[in-house]
């Protein structure tokens, strides 16, 4: 655990941050002008070196100004200013001896400029140098009167270095020099449950209590501390002298409801829950976060789902203009299967405040239940909103693809493949989307390059691999590329008839209707439900071998699954 120091100590550790050149100025111009062994030219030179020193620093060039500084420094060793800027730098450049020995020397040389004392001290932090940082900080405490600025500092030495009771020690002093804090009793608080003392632990949220009696802060946090270490009864006791202090405070109603639900009590749990939630005094994010925790609880609870409902629509009523509750009132309906009154809340909640994330989960939602008429418009008009994010345009264009109206298509997602970076598979997507709408569009060319790109980047994807090849089937070009595209399509996932349907067409094509009939009807007694193209695919292999009846029965079970002109055609001229 890191002590984290308290707001007395900010203005004393800010020094480490700051980058300012106006303080580098300052604290040069003072210290150059004390110079007494440089006068003259000699100074006037000296001085433009340590400005161009600084001016390289400053432009991030610390190779730069590390071999200026050095040059310096051998002309000057009894500068302190010079020492000070090689320890920072060589600080930046981790390496431990160089930094120390200029920090150490910075100091040495005055050590009455707080700056170099602070330099010191944080180089010592940085490279772990506790033996050092704790000696420093004990002579700095018997010199300073800021005495409870550096025990605080010693107190998180002793800490970082497993020294506990040392750090407990020089708590207690901070405190008796500046009084009861909060800072000051939470870190005692922490090392004392660290050392499995839970009675001191209490004690000091106890002195919090009563110093602060109406703060309810600190009865909860002992509240919590008791139910954690398995005391109840006085758990049950702080929550309660909460609730008598203010009823209407969410905090006890929350820490009630943690603890009825740990002791599975659900009825009382919920009844504090709710209290909590409709509170006007609990913030939203705390809302939503308790929330998040709900919702995994409610998952295989239909009990709780129920109550979390209610608690969503009472939310709803009090903060009816707040985005967040409808995004998550949306996510508890799209959990439950409820995405068509998902997609409906997603929707209010883009009307108080637009997200991406939120568009995101619409699109994905009329995606995934292949929603196109609804994804052609929502796709569009998200990515008029975000126009850098690329999944928009991909969706949208799958849309398109999918309703037929190609040069749409291509419009998406020609316009969103210029915003993929970084992500091989997303543009493997939108090849592939623009393979397909190109070929519809009979733009061939542009077709296989998009495929080419597809396979460049995933060789060993079956889909591009079965549509790549079944276009060119379609055109009767590169068979040989074709057969071996769909051959390597079936290795990679076999016994799937589409691919084999692709694969019988090839060979179909190239004459070799043998093994076209033995593979179609290796694809067509794996389908659950036949398809009409792939029977007509089997109707024109029959028909090819000259096995008319078999093929006007293929054809006619294809019409029965589809009316088709050209299927028809086709069994009248088997009956000629």
């Amino acid at each position: 655990m890191t002590v984290t120091l308290g707001k007395f100590l900010l203005a004393i550790t800010a020094y480490w941050n700051k980058t300012s050149l106006f303080i580098g100025l300052l604290i040069i111009s003072f210290s150059l002008s004390a110079q007494k062994e440089l006068e003259g030219e000699r100074l006037r030179l000296f001085n433009e070196q340590f400005f161009a020193a600084q001016n390289a620093k400053n432009r991030g060039d610390a190779e730069e100004a590390l071999v200026i500084f050095e040059s310096l420094y051998k002309k000057d060793p009894k500068n302190a200013a010079i020492s000070y800027e090689l320890a920072q730098l060589y600080a930046a450049e981790e390496a431990p001896e160089k930094s120390i020995f200029h920090a150490e020397r910075a100091y040495s040389l005055d050590p009455d400029n707080s700056w170099y004392l602070k330099l010191k001290l944080a180089v010592y932090r940085q490279f772990d140098k506790q033996e050092a940082l704790q000696k420093a900080l004990l002579q700095t405490i018997e010199r300073s009167d800021e005495k409870s600025v550096w025990r605080f500092q010693l107190a998180e030495a002793y800490y970082q270095d497993e020294e506990p009771q040392k750090a407990l020690e020089q708590l207690e002093l901070v405190e008796q020099e500046i009084g009861l804090s909060e800072q000051i009793s939470n870190q005692k608080k922490s090392i004392y449950l660290e050392l499995g003392d839970l009675e001191a632990a209490a004690n000091e949220l106890k002195k919090l209590i009563a110093a602060f009696p109406r703060k309810l802060d600190y009865r909860g946090a002992l509240g919590q501390l008791y139910q954690a270490n398995g005391e109840n009864e006085k758990a049950m006791e702080m929550y309660q002298s909460m609730l008598a202090l203010d009823s209407t405070d969410p905090r006890p109603h929350l820490d009630l409801a943690n603890y009825y639900r740990i002791e599975g009590e659900y009825s009382q749990s919920i009844y504090h829950l709710k209290k909590a939630m409709v509170s006007r005094e609990l913030d939203m994010e705390r809302k939503i976060a308790v929330l998040l925790s709900l919702f995994e609880a409610s998952q295989n609870d239909s009990l709780l789902r129920i109550e979390a409902f209610q608690i969503l629509d009472e939310i709803i009523a009090l903060e009816p203009e707040d985005p967040r509750i409808y995004a998550m009132y949306g996510d508890y309906l799209s959990r439950d299967g409820k995405d068509r009154e998902a997609v409906a809340y997603y929707k209010k909640a883009l009307k108080y405040g637009e997200q991406f994330a939120v568009w995101e989960q619409i699109l994905l939602i009329e995606m995934q239940n292949r929603m196109f008429d609804a994804l052609r418009e929502d796709a569009p008009e998200a990515s008029l909103s975000f126009p850098n994010q690329p999944l928009p345009y991909l969706l949208g264009g799958i849309a398109f693809n999918e309703g037929e109206e190609y040069q749409k298509a291509l419009e998406m997602l020609e316009s969103g493949v210029n915003y993929v970076f970084d992500n091989p598979q997303l543009q493997f997507e939108f090849y592939v989307q623009l393979a397909a709408a190109y070929h519809q569009l009979e733009s061939h060319r542009e077709s296989d390059s998009y495929f080419e790109k597809a396979l460049a980047i995933s060789p060993n994807n079956a889909v591009a691999l079965n549509n790549y090849a079944y276009y060119l089937s379609l055109r009767r070009e590169n068979l040989r590329k074709a057969l071996a595209m769909s051959t390597k399509a079936n290795e990679i996932s076999p016994q799937n008839p589409v691919y084999l349907d692709t694969k019988a067409w090839i060979l179909f094509e190239m004459k070799r209707l043998e093994e076209a009939r033995e593979v179609m009807e290796q694809a067509l007694s794996l389908m659950s439900n036949k398809e009409a193209e792939v029977l007509e695919h089997y109707g024109d292999i029959l028909a090819a071998l000259g096995e008319n009846e078999a093929a006007a029965k293929a054809y006619q079970e294809a019409l029965s699954l589809e009316p088709n002109a050209q299927v028809e055609a086709k069994i009248s001229k088997l009956n000629q």
